[in-house]
């Protein structure tokens, strides 16, 4: 069972509502539980899959403003276990942008810090992205292809293919791969 906890590091003054949005908008996401508000800062809800889990995840670095617990728990039935276990990953003074993995049976901290890993560095390709950038990756994750992505945007194929490239999209996907990849062998118990 899979788990994420947040925890918002911005500045936004009005912090408990832009929190309690986030929540509800993330727990829209396909295979993402209802996100649980846990004070005025944190979030968490247990996911479905690695796949769910990594498209949540990439959410929360895409914003910027968020410190991130992902929870490992194999075989765990109890939701709450799972829980516990992405809260104890993130620390008090976790930073915006960091990801934090911690594994119920503390045996597989190698694998939990390969999953570690992969998210700092997709969260580096995240963060210089530009806004065009931005546009252009949401369309091609969201189905379209470059074609039909470059005009909804209005532009060419060819400077759709130029935004992707500038923005990461090979690099991105090549992590969200091994992230998955990475966090299936942990959830199923896997010990490196």
């Amino acid at each position: 069972m899979l788990a994420v906890h947040a925890r918002y590091r911005g500045r936004e003054v009005r912090r408990a509502q832009l929190v309690r949005r986030s929540a509800e908008a993330l727990s829209t996401l396909p295979g993402v539980g209802t996100f649980d508000i846990l004070g005025v800062e944190d979030i968490c809800a247990v996911v479905d899959s690695p796949e769910s889990l990594c498209d949540t995840v990439m959410a929360l670095l895409s914003d910027g403003n968020w410190a991130i617990g992902i929870g490992i728990a194999p075989g765990s039935p109890a939701e709450a276990d799972t829980r516990a276990t992405a809260t104890g990953a993130l620390t008090g003074a976790a930073r915006a942008g960091t990801v934090k993995v911690a594994h119920a049976t503390r045996r597989n901290a190698s694998l939990s810090g390969d999953i570690a890993a992969v998210f700092a560095l997709l969260g580096h390709v995240l963060g210089k992205r530009t806004l065009e950038g931005r546009e252009a990756t949401s369309l091609v994750r969201s189905g379209l292809n470059q074609n039909e992505a470059a005009e909804e945007l209005g532009i060419s194929k060819q400077a759709m293919s130029q935004r992707l490239q500038a923005a990461g999209w090979q690099a991105e996907t090549a992590g969200w791969q091994l992230a998955v990849h990475l966090l299936t062998r942990a959830d199923a118990g896997e010990v490196t």
